[in-house]
């Protein structure tokens, strides 16, 4: 774990539990449920409960922890335990309410658990954010208009040797490039910002253009892999039932060719909005991003991960109308942060497990 992006993530926590107040209104919930244990005939214990829980749930339904990459998920989870935050702790309550609707002492005490778990928590951040600042420890930011790639690695795909990664790192560097050719009209060098290493995690800086066209094409390809993540179940499954590859291999064409027609469609939809030079150029861009979207399918049916977080811009400070081409710059790149923002929230960690499916050709036609 990189202490410096931990902090990162810890200042945001810290921001959104003081900005939504969430331990003060759970503390709300538990008062007036206490309230409700002790004096069951009162009905305005029941009326508070049910305010102070809309108050909450709706704090929860907005956090800003419901669109945190997976990775920033799971630095949390390592780090919290038992303590849950956003739409996921909306869940727990809920059932912890409706399945104890007849016993509410019950309840109460699951949620005094609750509470007093993220009452420490929120101490155990301010703690934490103290003495970083006291050992002068920075935080990883993005600046305005950053964006930044998280690619997972896993371990045991390159056996932890050193020119295995090497390749992969080549091999994601081959998908950036084709990618960004077709957008920008040229390669990239690209800058490694961290590297974590549970799993090889490294994150990347990446143009905006760049990052806008991966997210979407990233989101469709994992979409359409759910579909094939059953496929791929099932035929595991005969796989431990002894059933023979060759009454298996059917299967798998299946849902190679599921696969294969979508990152067609996404091929030519990408050229068909950015590119606009000769039709020979064309199409030898549009085979090598269809290759590029093949590695990172097949890698994703491998357990790799795809995540991308993006900095939002200031707001401007004037409105002068002299500045109209400034501002049309502006506007062009909120557009294009506000679109990454909002198909990097669909891109999310699925867990793949068993022999990998796809088998797409990484290789150029002949």
């Amino acid at each position: 774990m990189n202490v410096e992006r931990l902090h990162r993530i810890l200042v945001d926590i810290d921001k959104e539990l003081k900005k939504e107040k969430i331990v003060t209104l759970l503390q709300q919930v538990r008062d007036h449920l206490q309230n409700q244990v002790n004096q069951p005939n009162q009905p305005s214990h029941q009326t508070n409960l049910v305010s102070s829980l809309e108050k909450l749930y709706n704090a929860l339904e907005n956090s800003a922890y419901n669109d945190y990459s997976p990775s920033w998920k799971d630095i949390i989870s390592e780090i919290t335990g038992e303590v849950e935050l956003g739409e996921e702790l909306k869940l727990k309550l809920e059932t912890i309410l409706s399945s104890n609707a007849i016993t509410p002492a019950k309840a109460l005490a699951d949620i005094k658990i609750i509470f007093t778990d993220l009452q420490n928590f929120q101490s155990s951040i301010n703690n934490v954010l103290t003495g970083f600042k006291t050992l002068g420890i920075e935080k990883e930011d993005l600046d305005p208009g950053e964006c930044e790639l998280g690619y997972t690695i896993p371990r045991d795909y390159v056996e932890n040797k050193l020119v295995e990664l090497k390749n992969e790192i080549a091999e994601l560097n081959f998908i950036l490039n084709h990618i960004s050719e077709v957008v920008t009209g040229k390669k990239q060098e690209y800058e490694v910002k961290t590297i974590s290493s549970s799993d090889f995690l490294l994150y990347i800086l990446i143009g905006l253009q760049v990052a806008n066209v991966l997210s979407k094409a990233t989101e469709r390809i994992l979409n359409h892999y759910k579909q094939i993540l059953e496929i791929k179940n099932l035929r595991n499954q005969l796989k431990e039932k002894g059933v023979p590859a060759t009454k298996t291999k059917s299967i798998e064409t299946h849902a190679n060719g599921i696969m294969k027609t979508e990152i067609k469609s996404i091929a030519k939809e990408i050229i068909k909005e950015h590119y606009d030079g000769e039709n020979g150029r064309k199409n030898e861009l549009e085979n090598g991003l269809i290759i590029a979207l093949n590695k990172l399918a097949n890698r994703i049916d491998k357990g790799f991960n795809v995540e991308i977080r993006v900095e939002p811009l200031p707001e401007p400070e004037s409105d002068d109308e002299e500045n109209e081409e400034v501002d049309k710059e502006y506007q062009s790149k909120v557009d294009l942060i506000n679109s990454i923002k909002e198909s990097s929230r669909n891109i999310e960690f699925i867990e793949t497990g068993g022999d990998s499916i796809l088998k797409l050709s990484e290789k150029k036609p002949s």
